[in-house]
């Protein structure tokens, strides 16, 4: 599995800082091909399925995975083909519920963002596993 195809990012939806203000966080995952030539990805099975999230607890560090959609197989025949340098947004959300999952009104997480697909670059479909980080933190401290 290779991870150097694509890079991946994201971020807070009109919320630069990710502060949780008790209510659903919006992310933009955003995909860029950083290679010389296209990387054809499966676009549409990776925005229904979603990423991978894993939430960490910054003070217990005690860890959940957030449950992933299921997606038609079928999709990740669908190719988008990314130019050089180009990228693509996958929109998410993490409910406040989830958020909320460790307990207590104030909120301090690490959420690992992970997205897999097989991809085709270079004339070969290969397995991309691509990974991020956001820092999560409620707006008022307990």
């Amino acid at each position: 599995m290779t991870n150097d195809l694509l890079l991946v990012t994201a971020k807070c939806r009109a919320n630069d800082q990710c502060r949780f203000e008790g209510q659903n966080m919006f992310l933009d995952v955003t995909l860029t091909n950083n290679q010389k030539g296209e990387v054809g990805l499966p676009l549409e099975y990776v925005r229904k399925a979603g990423p991978i999230i894993k939430l960490t607890d910054a003070r217990s560090k005690a860890e959940t995975y957030l449950k992933s959609n299921l997606a038609d197989p079928s999709l990740r025949n669908n190719l988008t083909m990314l130019q050089p340098g180009k990228s693509v947004v996958v929109e998410w959300v993490i409910t406040s519920d989830e958020l909320r999952h460790f307990g207590g009104t104030y909120v301090d997480l690490f959420a690992e963002l992970t997205v897999m697909a097989e991809v085709h670059a270079g004339g070969k479909r290969v397995d991309f596993r691509g990974s991020t980080t956001l820092r999560i933190v409620s707006k008022d401290k307990p």
